[in-house]
């Protein structure tokens, strides 16, 4: 990124225009008024630009099918834009094997692909690619996740994510892009399995998840936010590749009693065999959901963090006020 447009993103940078792609999800949900507060002119993207326009953005376009569309079409997506985030992703599906891997290949990455190379065209600032921890490995690591291990998807999901990422590193030079790696996302209104762990915290009797000592890191989608805003402002992060999590992995039952605490509920944990929940949950049809509760997944965001990025100290109470929240 050439020296005119570090001065232009520094803070206070008005009229400094960033495409969002996914701005209603949830993390667009809370980076784009961020970006707004912090002076910049966010343009939401969308496959469905109809409806009201995300609190905080200024306008929303129509993003184009990234299998059909010619190029001219991301090129009129980008006129006018200095910096892309781009947040927009399949993480779950409900169809056939065959029609997901179709839908993660298309969504996760032949659309970064086209917006990258759309980007290397005509992008004066930076492209922001926020991908997954999932692009390096599955639901569990033994030891501690760095950049520096070698990535190792388990699933299509975190395959396009990964093949996101060389699409981005392969299209753009160095000073105009940066990826980030955030382990399981949360914040009021999250979805997926922290969801799911949220409504069982929530019932009015004691759980069986004692002994669930696995560590898990998370993140917190505001400190999330804020790296992104770091990435496209800080030229230490030019060209780099980051995990992005809290300071401290929690083990999973203290999770459910953040959780728990956030709903005005007591802990109310007992101990129940690991054997006999695994067993449950394999007869449930969710032993993939069990996996991530009995197995660590420690990342350290140590890389990010020497950039100047601050992580979440207090993730217990992050995750208490965000039950909090939801429940308001």
């Amino acid at each position: 990124m050439s020296e005119g447009v570090i001065e232009r993103v520094g803070s206070g940078a008005h009229g400094v225009a960033v495409l969002v792609t996914g701005a209603r999800g949830f993390v667009g949900r809370a980076l784009v008024p961020l970006l707004a507060k912090s002076g910049y002119r966010v343009i939401a993207a969308s496959r469905e630009p109809a409806g009201a326009v995300p609190d905080g953005a200024a306008d929303i376009r129509r993003l184009p099918s990234p299998d059909k569309a010619p190029d001219a079409a991301f090129d009129a997506l980008l006129e006018g834009v200095d910096h892309i985030v781009h947040l927009a992703a399949i993480a779950h599906t409900r169809l056939s094997a065959e029609e997901s891997k179709k839908a993660y290949h298309q969504a996760n990455f032949l659309l970064t692909k086209r917006l990258a190379d759309a980007a290397a065209r005509s992008l004066p600032g930076k492209m922001v690619y926020v991908s997954s921890s999932r692009a390096q490995c599955g639901a569990s690591f033994r030891g501690v996740l760095t950049e520096h291990a070698k990535p190792e998807p388990v699933d299509d999901y975190g395959r396009t994510k990964l093949a996101g990422e060389i699409a981005v590193a392969n299209a753009l030079t160095p000073s105009h892009f940066s990826i980030l790696r955030p382990v399981l996302v949360y914040g009021p209104g999250v979805g997926g399995n922290l969801a799911t762990l949220a409504r069982l915290a929530a019932l009015p009797m004691p759980l069986p998840f004692a002994a669930l000592t696995a560590r898990r890191s998370l993140v917190d989608r505001d400190a999330l936010c804020r790296a992104v805003l770091h990435c496209m402002e800080s030229q230490a992060t030019d060209g780099g590749t980051f995990l992005v999590a809290d300071a401290h992995p929690l083990a999973v039952s203290d999770i459910v009693v953040a959780l728990r605490h956030g709903l005005g509920r007591p802990s109310s944990l007992f101990v129940l065999p690991s054997a006999l929940l695994a067993f449950a949950a394999t007869l449930a049809g969710q032993g993939a959901k069990w996996e991530t509760l009995s197995r660590d997944l420690i990342a350290s965001s140590s890389h990010l963090a020497a950039t100047g990025w601050k992580p979440q100290t207090d993730t217990m109470a992050a995750l208490r006020n965000a039950m909090k929240q939801n429940a308001t």
